[in-house]
């Protein structure tokens, strides 16, 4: 018999939230916000949603949309959003025994051990979330993580239920199943939900009640946890260590069109100091760099080029000027002129805990200018990330993004805070 109880607690269009949080005018208002250079909508409010507003689409396929109906619309902040998120994980961290941070707006909190009220928990979670962040939430509640999926979607899409959904003890968890699509299940992509679909496979209940072989043949083992998940029998318990991570990749498309040699490099040193200073903040150090260039590839007028190169260092490092040294070796084996660049980025892999490096006879001195990166890095800490730049950097250049419409950083930076 399954005793388990997980919850899984949502931000609700978390990049919207967070832009309403510092502008409340925007409350009950059309607004949305887009990726990286201004390309996509990726985060929605609910009145952007009922224009017919979809997630993905590129802003200028709904362009009259935004004009007409005078959308709000917002470039991305993910410095803004990142310190957002800190705040409403500690919140949720404090609340339960057993966390799991799964992504930057989603957790995962185990129960079992409380004897509480669970949906008195949860509205009372939910309540001081929004009174110390502003950030409202859903929380979905049942025996198994799949479930809790299901539950949190329920919560989000019924108001009466003010934000939180029970399925422990629910009399009728079919009903609900049988109203989820399959494409709206924990773990059932695009892809697959296509296939189900195919096979007359349409719903969360039709899915349950498949044959263990025939879900084996069709989904894998992976899928057959999802299943057994969906009958109610846990199979995925909280991870609430980390896992390390096997690479780190910085890679944006350019604010226009790049043809010289300089300008690409300007943005390849950038990138791959900010993907030094993500792994160092995380003391780990790499192995392995790789850069990759490419042009734009539905651009059908101009020729399209595309290539990368890696090189393996002879120890890891996570020391920003032997990366971008090396980085910039790799860029100027794979620049080609007469070439119009849109898309550039840097892949530090082979990662390792900096505490696992092994000095040899020969490199006694692999993180020889580890006081000068702890500086900059508290120095960028305090003033902002980009205080403290390499020397490469500071040339004239046209790569930089468009972020026309992105606020400031309210919380992490001192001149930036609102005065009242």
């Amino acid at each position: 018999m399954n005793n388990k109880v997980f919850a899984l607690i949502d931000c609700n269009a978390f990049y919207v939230s967070c832009e309403r949080v510092f502008n409340p005018k925007l409350n009950n208002r059309p607004v949305v916000a887009l990726s990286n250079n201004d390309g996509c909508i990726i985060s929605r409010s609910k009145e952007a949603k009922a224009l017919g507003i979809k997630m993905g689409v590129p802003l200028f396929k709904v362009k009259d949309i935004v004009e007409k109906e005078n959308v709000f619309v917002f470039s991305s902040n993910y410095t803004l959003y990142a310190d957002m998120s800190r705040r409403v994980m500690n919140i949720i961290s404090y609340s339960s025994p057993h966390t799991e941070i799964y992504s930057i707006d989603e957790a995962f909190v185990e129960l079992s051990s409380l004897s509480i009220d669970y949906e008195e928990y949860a509205h009372q979670l939910r309540k001081t979330i929004l009174q110390h962040t502003g950030i409202p939430v859903s929380i979905g509640i049942a025996s198994t993580k799949t479930l809790s999926k299901v539950a949190n979607h329920k919560a989000k899409k019924d108001e009466s239920l003010n934000g939180v959904c029970s399925l422990v003890g629910h009399e009728d968890i079919d009903k609900v199943l049988e109203s989820t699509e399959v494409g709206d299940i924990w773990g059932v992509g695009r892809r697959l939900s296509k296939k189900l679909i195919n096979h007359g496979i349409y719903n969360a209940k039709l899915l349950k009640n498949c044959s263990d072989s025939w879900i084996r043949k069709a989904m894998s083992v992976n899928g057959l946890k999802t299943i057994t998940e969906l009958r109610g029998i846990s199979c995925m318990s909280i991870e609430e260590n980390s896992i390390t991570r096997k690479s780190c990749c910085t890679t944006r498309s350019f604010g226009k069109l790049l043809t010289n040699l300089e300008d690409v490099e300007q943005a390849v040193t950038t990138f791959a100091r900010r993907a030094t200073e993500r792994i160092r903040s995380e003391s780990l150090a790499a192995s392995c760099i790789s850069v990759f260039l490419r042009t734009n590839p539905f651009d059908k007028k101009s020729p399209y080029y595309s290539n990368g190169a890696s090189r393996t260092l002879p120890y890891p490092t996570h020391d920003s000027i032997t990366i971008i040294e090396t980085a910039l070796t790799l860029t100027k084996k794979i620049f080609k002129n007469k070439y119009q660049y849109k898309k550039a980025g840097v892949l530090l892999s082979g990662l390792c805990d900096e505490s696992e490096i092994q000095e040899t006879l020969f490199e006694k001195n692999y993180n020889q200018n580890s006081n000068l990166m702890s500086a900059i890095d508290s120095i960028n800490y305090r003033y902002g990330r980009d205080t403290i730049q390499m020397a490469s950097e500071c040339r004239l250049g046209s790569w930089k993004q468009k972020r026309k419409n992105c606020t400031q950083n309210y919380t992490t930076q001192i001149d930036r805070l609102l005065l009242v």
